[in-house]
């Protein structure tokens, strides 16, 4: 799982009013140029709307430099100005000449297109939108709101390099109090529209928060990581100044907060399906399609989801089978290898120790593979290091982060329970976070110059995790299994695991489940263990539809290859069609598809 966020309201209405495209094409500029400059505009509009991720860009310096001591705006009017500047977004879209574009062109207004149609959508109802287009119906959550994405974004990524880095950090403290404060005013707001998160998603809410609140500031995610880099830069000891933001500012906002989801309590109700919210079964289709970014239906998407996890089962019993295991169902095989001690490690420092060191060891292996599938060996830094402890309850198994400008990305294992995390599952798992998944992914944007601003910005899960579940094939296809037939069997678990997740989540949210119908579910037929599923299935209960994404663009990437191998014959090289496929940035499935056939129409 890529960690992307970032509210993707493209800023205010009057930051993107001042571009008219038929000015623009007055003055002499060719269709593509209008297009261009009208995607960098509101590009630019976006990131002073949000400086985080002027921060993540880095374009929080010159003139634009006060962005840097700020957070984004979280309340509800800056959402309705969002939903305002969306609408002129789509305007200004409308006046280029899609048929003048050259076909790069083109590609960029199908992206745009589909983005601000997404928003318009997305921004009309209740919750969260994220910079990946993934909507939850809960503002605040086990894995989302402030509490749980800024700390580590105040602490570890932003800038330390100067004094004047110093004030901007210890202003955003400060301002870390007023976005949970308007996410508090939110969470009331739409609990007054009927709209409760499951009381299992407020236990750990509540909890989490709490850890942040009650826990030692010098030693959380939010204030400890910058305090020791400030000393580091010789750039004096704020820790008084800080520890009194957060005794002062924080404590108190978080306290808030936890009143105001505690008051939820005696409304919630352990129905963790969005069917149950004002509109939800609208709701969830809105949320597949922006997840998902093709036209499936959760109907058809369960059907699918059923229909791959008996033919992958199928291919893993053909493997167990080569080990001398033959006793059982597959997933009681699957279980037995969660618990042979061959695979696994201590449940404590040392075992955390030995998973990063391998997972660190992986990428290196998957690093020497790389030509035979790839032109570019140009990789970014990238380190392995454990979820901050004050949020793995609630976190995914792992996450990928892209690092600040400067810094390496992230590869974040959750080790709450070492056990979860068995061998022969972790390579897979390292190929999906880091090599060549997500991060390689990341690190080809950064090097693709030609790439405009708007690309960079715009995320959409099915190309990343997608793109992550497919790397996953590509490592095998270029033998990293070959004297690993268990790390294989990983392999393909994973890949049974994401299909799995479309069966569960439409099965939450569309056939009506129950989270324990869908936790035995993921357990009796995809190997799962039970706690790790139990807090999946938390996670598919506030992110509907997210769960999908991997499985979907994944298949959407094969059948792209396939295609375009189809199409140039022996003249097909993988290198030259990922080239395309990274090179060109994130984009729809629908828009990859096409942009795969024109490719490879001129190339064969």
């Amino acid at each position: 799982m890529i960690d992307r966020r970032g509210f993707m309201g493209m800023a205010a209405a009057s930051g993107l009013a001042g571009i008219v495209p038929e000015a623009l094409l007055a003055q002499g500029l060719s269709a593509d140029s209008a297009l261009a400059a009208l995607l960098q505009r509101h590009s630019e509009a976006f990131l002073r709307r949000s400086p985080e991720e002027a921060t993540g860009s880095n374009f929080d310096v010159g003139a634009n430099a006060a962005l840097r001591g700020r957070l984004d705006d979280r309340s509800m009017a800056a959402r309705a100005t969002d939903r305002a500047a969306i609408k002129v977004a789509l305007a200004n879209l409308d006046s280029i000449n899609v048929s003048a574009l050259s076909p790069r062109a083109r590609l960029d207004h199908a992206v745009a297109r589909y983005v601000y149609e997404t928003l318009a959508d997305l921004l009309g109802r209740y919750g969260y939108v994220d910079g990946n287009l993934r909507p939850s119906p809960y503002v605040v959550s086990q894995m989302n709101g402030a509490y749980y994405w800024l700390p580590d974004f105040i602490g570890s990524r932003h800038p330390i390099e100067t004094a004047g880095d110093v004030d901007a950090w210890l202003s955003r403290l400060s301002a870390f109090a007023h976005a949970i404060n308007q996410e508090s005013e939110r969470i009331r707001h739409d609990a007054g529209i009927g709209v409760i998160p499951p009381d299992f998603v407020l236990v750990r809410t509540i909890a989490q928060i709490k850890g942040l609140r009650d826990g030692a500031p010098g030693d959380s995610a939010l204030i400890g990581p910058a305090l020791k880099r400030i000393r580091a830069q010789q750039l004096g000891d704020v820790s008084a100044r800080a520890f009194a933001v957060f005794r002062d500012e924080i404590q108190p906002a978080l306290s808030r907060q936890i009143a105001a989801l505690e008051a939820l309590a005696p409304q919630g109700d352990d129905r963790a399906g969005v069917w149950k919210l004002p509109d939800g079964e609208a709701y969830y289709a809105a949320a597949v399609r922006a997840n998902t970014t093709v036209d499936t239906s959760p109907g058809e998407l369960h059907r699918i989801g059923l229909e791959q996890c008996r033919a992958i089962t199928a291919e893993i019993d053909g493997l167990l089978r080569k080990q001398g295991l033959i006793q059982g169902s597959v997933i009681a095989r699957i279980a037995a290898l969660n618990t042979d001690a061959r695979f696994r490690v201590s449940a404590d420092d040392a075992g955390r120790d030995a998973l990063v060191a391998l997972a660190t060891q992986q990428l290196d292996t998957i690093k020497a593979l790389l030509p035979g599938a790839f032109n570019s060996q140009t990789i970014n830094p990238i380190v392995v290091r454990r979820i901050p402890p004050a949020i793995e309850a609630g976190a995914p198994g792992a996450f990928y982060s892209e690092g600040a400008p400067g810094q390496p990305g992230v590869y974040s294992l959750n080790l709450k329970n070492p056990g979860e995390h068995v061998t022969w599952r972790l390579p897979t798992l390292t190929h999906h976070e880091g090599i060549p998944g997500h991060h390689y992914q990341a690190s080809a944007l950064a090097h693709a110059p030609a790439l405009p601003l708007f690309r960079r910005i715009v995320r959409f899960s099915a190309y990343t995790e997608g793109w992550a579940l497919y790397a996953q094939q590509v490592a095998d296809e270029l033998g990293v299994y070959e004297n690993d037939p268990f790390g294989r069997i990983g392999y393909l678990q994973s890949n049974l695991f994401r299909a799995a997740r479309i069966v569960v989540d439409t099965g939450l949210h569309h056939h009506r489940w129950t989270k324990a119908q869908a936790v035995a579910w993921m357990v009796e037929n995809a190997g799962e263990q039970p706690e790790a599923t139990d807090r999946e299935v938390t996670r598919y209960a506030v992110y509907p539809g997210q769960a999908c994404s991997f499985k979907v663009g994944a298949n959407a990437i094969v059948a792209a290859r396939e295609t375009a191998r189809k199409a140039q014959g022996s003249a097909f090289d993988v290198r030259g069609f990922h080239d395309l496929v990274l090179a060109s940035g994130p984009m729809p499935m629908t828009v990859l598809d096409a942009a795969v056939r024109d490719w490879s129409g001129r190339t064969a």
